[in-house]
Formats: structure tokens, sequence, C-alpha cells
């Protein structure tokens, strides 16, 4: 087939078989993503399921067999078509989807490839126009000489060639790729900006460990886990009530800090894990006007992200990062809820490069937003009225309900209610020190943060809106907070001098309507 044939080629094309393996995978992860709503009846049937086993296997066996017919039916239905600039997905068992999307649209294209692909070297490609989710379009189960063409050929169309036509990808009845002289496809030599080894990947694993979240979410239920973990040691032998009613109270506060400690290694250890998982063999690369990442060790993801669609740079720093010297850079495109909405697609949507130093992170950054300051920059402080807010409507509350309870005798010391306070007003007076903001000709920068500390530069060309607001509060104060707008979400300045937050506001509208760039 020449490529004067695929521009008018109306032939629908099926993938390979291979594809039936990935609707068992989706539909095996949907099942489990919903499995809690199914415990009520697995709670109801237990009594049941154990006096007779045979129900357990023969729901398993119904299970295993509705999902791989509901896969292969999916594979039957799955076609695509390529024409002269757009791809055409159609999909669907019950519910008919018909995805048409221009290659002008498409604002990356993702090349994946799960274990099961990679045995067979074969890939899936994910088509993100950063639009609604019902727009979006996977090509699955294709060889990946042409998934890789068909990229190059995207990248061409999009980049307004005059020669685009003559050097369209050519494929043959099956929609494999035809390779020969005349498919001349150039693309702009890569160079490798950055690679993490696997201590890398420890590091980033240890410092990003997020127990704190696991903990807060633990907390409704930590009577029924120590009630579990109770009777679990019971049957060894072990009565930790007997511990606590006769060991002194040093030694039980080396075995409650002992497991404290082995809880904590355990999580990080699974953190370390996940960051291997996702990032191992990790290598960033860049042409002329593209981002290229590669990496994963069970599905191999290659990510495209031009230049031009990127919004934001952040750098990301927890406490441990900061003693470790470490900065995790994170470039976003489009709105993080648009693309958590899809987890297949969300690793289009931003640019992970875990656990670097600032300089490696400076030099990529500078490939972005030339001539940024983020690392050197010296911060505004945003006004003190925000530890008199915070200190009001937070800290105070809570040490008049603590102190409540301590003066009524219900089991609280004054110890407590005064280290509440000292905590908490530690907490409100290092959130005010690390917030910042600045600006210059091409940049706003932002900084946020507690124990770590977060990054922001944000091209002012980028800014789709900008609004401030003022309470009455901070009316009478001068005070104005300030609110950005653009494409991968909006980030606040609180509480700022009046006249500044006036200064900056015009600015940014009359950068914005002279230079008149695209944000895209």
């Amino acid at each position: 087939m020449s490529s004067s044939d695929v521009a008018g080629d109306t032939t629908w094309h099926r993938v390979s078989p291979l594809a039936i393996l990935y609707f068992i995978e989706k539909l095996f992860v949907g099942l489990l993503n919903n499995i809690f709503y199914m415990l009520p009846m697995f709670i109801v049937l237990w009594d049941e399921i154990k006096a007779n086993p045979w129900i357990a296997a023969g729901i398993i066996i119904a299970i295993i067999t509705t999902i791989t017919c509901f896969a292969v039916w999916s594979f039957i239905v799955f076609r695509y078509r390529l024409s002269a600039g757009t791809v055409e997905v159609k999909s669907g068992i019950f519910a008919k989807k018909h995805v048409n999307l221009p290659f002008n649209r498409i604002q990356n294209v993702k090349i994946e490839q799960p274990f099961y692909y990679r045995l067979f070297n074969y890939s899936s490609m994910a088509f993100d126009s950063g639009g609604s989710l019902s727009q979006e379009a996977r090509l699955i189960a294709l060889p990946l000489a042409f998934a890789k063409e068909l990229q190059q050929e995207i990248n061409l169309f999009k980049s307004n060639n005059t020669d685009t036509a003559s050097t369209m990808v050519e494929f043959d009845t099956d929609g494999q790729v035809i390779v020969g002289e005349h498919s001349s496809i150039s693309t702009s030599p890569e160079i490798i900006e950055n690679k993490r080894s696997i201590g890398d990947l420890v590091l980033h694993g240890i410092t990003s460990n997020r127990i704190y979240i696991i903990l807060a979410a633990a907390a409704p239920f930590v009577n029924d886990i120590f009630t579990f973990f109770g009777d679990q040691l019971a049957g060894f032998g072990v009565d930790i009530q007997s511990h606590i009613d006769n060991d002194p109270m040093w030694q039980i506060s080396i075995y409650a800090l002992s497991l404290f400690l082995i809880a904590i290694g355990l999580m990080t250890i699974l953190s370390i894990i996940g960051a291997i998982i996702m990032f191992y063999g990790y290598t960033l690369s860049r042409t002329e006007d593209k981002y290229i990442r590669r990496s994963g060790l069970i599905t191999k993801h290659e990510v495209s992200v031009p230049f031009s669609r990127i919004q934001i740079a952040i750098m990301k720093q927890d406490f441990l990062d900061i003693l470790f010297g470490r900065i995790n850079l994170r470039l976003d495109q489009l709105n993080a809820q648009i693309a958590n909405a899809n987890v297949s697609q969300s690793g289009t949507n931003k640019l992970m490069v875990p656990s670097v130093f600032a300089y490696e992170c400076r030099d990529i950054i500078n490939h972005v937003f030339p001539n940024h300051q983020l690392h050197e920059i010296d911060f505004n402080a945003i006004s003190k009225r925000f530890i008199i807010r915070y200190f009001s409507f937070i800290v105070v509350p809570i040490v008049v309900v603590l102190s409540h309870s301590a003066y009524y005798n219900e089991g609280l010391s004054a110890w407590v209610v005064l280290g509440a306070f000292t905590l908490l007003s530690a907490m409100v007076y290092g959130r005010w020190l690390r917030w910042g903001y600045q600006f210059n000709d091409e940049y706003i920068y932002i900084r946020k943060g507690l124990l770590g500390c977060d990054r922001f530069c944000l091209p002012i060309t980028k800014i789709q809106r900008i609004t401030y607001s003022q309470s009455l509060f901070m009316r009478k104060n001068k005070l104005v907070s300030i609110k950005l707008y653009l494409a991968s979400g909006s980030y606040t300045i609180p509480m700022i001098d009046e006249d500044q937050a006036q200064y900056l506001y015009e600015y940014v509208l009359y950068k914005v309507e002279s230079e008149a760039k695209a944000w895209m």
C-alpha cells in the first residue's frame, strides 16, 4: 500500500490477538478496583464458603470465564483506521465508541510495552489530545516498529513540514510498516540528558515514602488493628496485656518504638520497590523540540513531551530530599485532575525526573524555560498576618477543645495540651516561613512547603487567567491573594501587599496581551 493509498484508505484494521491479554488485564484491574463493593457479599457467604470450598472454586472459575469471554469479545469489535492526518478507533461491547482524532490535535503519543507484549516485540499507543477523556484514543497490540513509525509520522505532521505528504509511513494490508528507501522520515537526533541508577531509585523510594498518609488513613481502624494483631500474638502464646501490666514503662516504650520502626521499614521497602518498578532503566533524552522519557520494569513506558506544551516546572523536595541534596523535578502540561481521571494516560501529562541534583535539575529546566532563575531567586515573604489568620482559625479552636477535655479530667494531661499548642504553632510559623513569591520580565516564582519545600516556575505568557481576592480582614490590612490559572492547574500567592499585587496583576495582563504567545 502506497502513501497515497494510506491517505484515502477506508479499510478498518484488526489488531493482533495479543490484544486479548490487554483486555484481560484491563478487566481484571477494574475488578480489583471495585472489590470493595463486593466485600459484603463475601462476608455474608463466608461461612457457607468455608463449609463448601467448591463454591469458592466455582466463583473463581466463573469470574475467569467471564473476563476471558469479554476480553475476546472486546478484541473482535476493536478496529482502527489510519488516514492522512487522522487516527480512528472503534471499540466497546455494549457502549459503542468511535473516536476520530486528527494528528494536529494530538498533544502527546505514549508508547507502552507491558511484559506480555515485550516477549513478542509488540506495544500499545496512547494518544492524548488534552481534551475530554471521551476523545482520547488508544491503539493496542501493535508491532513496536509500527508504533515507532506512526509516532514519527504524527510528529512530522504536526511540525507543518511541507514535505509531510512525501514522508508518510506506508502500511501493508495487515497494517504492518513498510520501510523502504522512499520512507524518508527524518527526525532530529536524540541527546541523552539524564539517567537514573538503581541507587538513585532506592534513594527516591526512601525520600518519597508516604507512610504518614497510610498512618492517617489507618487511624479510624487503630483499635481493630491492635485487636487483630493481639489475637494473632495470643495464638503464639504472647500475652500483650500481661507485659503491659508487669513490665516497666521504659521496656514497653522500647517495644512500641521497635514495632513502629519495623512498620516504617516495611513501608519504606514497599516504596523502594514501587520506585524501581516505575522508574527502572530511566532515560531522559531530548531533541530540538521535546523531551522523551523511557522507563519501567514490568511495563516499559515511552513518553514524549514537547517543550512548547510544558506549562510549569516544579521542584519538589521532602525533608529527606533536602537532607540528601536531591530534587524531584516535574514538568506539567494539562490539568492533573484530567490526567488522574484516567490512570492509563496520566503519565502523558507530566514528566517526572526523580532524585536529581540541583545542577541536573537546572540544566533540564533550561531547555524548556531559558534564563530561568528558580534555583537562585530571592523570594519575597508573604504577610505575617498569615500567621495570625491560621493561628486564630486552626490553633486556637483545637487548643480550646483539648483544654476543655483536660480541665474536666477526660484523660488528657495539661502537658498534652501544651505539646499540641507548641507543635501547631510551630507548623503555622514554618508554613509562613516557606511561603514566598517573586517575578521578573518572563517568569513568576512561587515557593511553599512545611518540612519540605516546593518551588514553582510559571512562564507569564502561559497564564490563561489571573484573579485577586480580598476578605474583609485582608482589605483592612491592604492585603490581596493572587490566583494564577494555567492549563496545568491553578496556583495561589496568599496575602501579599495590595500595591504589589495590583502591579503584578496589571503586568501579567499586559504581558499576555502584548506578546500573545501560544500556551500549547
